[in-house]
């Protein structure tokens, strides 16, 4: 069953070709969140501005677009000195824009509505951005989990729940981004598997989510001691996988 479920992982993470994204990115499966200490799933629908990664004092907006290419504004605002003190520098290096103080980046740019109060804060002017789009030549629906992978690595890098199709999906996904964005594989698998233990991911207990996924980044990754643990648990919860959006 593990064997299937990363085979299909791996068939789901590959791009797709086709025509460049013209629209501002969508999907067709419910995205959510997994907040792994209160042992809870949610719905997710915060690509545009994300609440958890928006910090009003925070100098470094990202937008998830090229430079010059969209008037959406920032998805995220964050300390540049918190990316930096990660270890960034490729993704510094590839990602950085020239801010321009005419452009919307600010937080109250363009909101609607609906969270126009919450980011019209009077935070400062941003003094650094980075303009992370989705590779060319992928159709809407690999875009969009593009960019949720990118907002994940800052989940990580701030240690908030990851969001996403399927937990173990986002886990594999957000390895190979820390790989892109970080460079040192070793570094980052130890810090990968820190932040499964602070996020309590690796609390199996009545829980085929975390198990099932756990499992899955495990064998990718022939992480043995995991590997046995995890599915240790499936065996025992074996009756209530089948429930689990984890199980294919």
């Amino acid at each position: 069953m593990a064997n299937n479920s990363t085979e299909n992982l791996n068939r789901a993470s590959e791009p797709m070709t086709g025509p460049p994204p013209v629209y501002e990115p969508t999907r067709t499966t419910s995205i959510r969140r997994w907040d792994g200490a209160r042992r809870t799933t949610t719905n997710w629908d915060s690509i545009r501005r994300d609440p958890e990664l928006w910090f009003p004092r925070g100098d470094c907006l990202v937008h998830f677009y090229a430079q010059g290419h969209s008037r959406r504004g920032a998805s995220l605002r964050i300390p540049l000195a918190a990316i930096e003190s990660s270890n960034c520098g490729p993704l510094l290096e590839q990602y950085s824009g020239k801010v321009n103080v005419e452009s919307p980046s600010t937080a109250s740019d363009h909101s609607s509505s609906s969270d126009q109060d919450y980011f019209n804060d009077h935070s400062p002017p941003a003094k650094h951005e980075l303009f992370i789009p989705a590779p060319s030549g992928l159709t809407r629906e690999a875009s969009f989990r593009f960019h949720v992978t990118t907002r994940n690595f800052f989940a990580w890098m701030f240690e908030k729940p990851l969001v996403g199709d399927r937990l173990g999906h986002s886990l594999l996904s957000l390895l190979d981004r820390m790989n892109e964005f970080r460079g040192d594989e070793d570094e980052n698998l130890e810090d990968m598997l820190a932040y499964l233990d602070s996020q309590e991911y690796t609390d199996f207990r009545s829980c085929p989510d975390h198990a099932l996924a756990v499992l899955q980044f495990a064998e990718r990754h022939e992480l043995l001691d995991l590997w046995r643990d995890s599915f240790c648990h499936c065996a025992g919860m074996s009756d209530d996988l089948q429930s689990s959006a984890e199980y294919e």
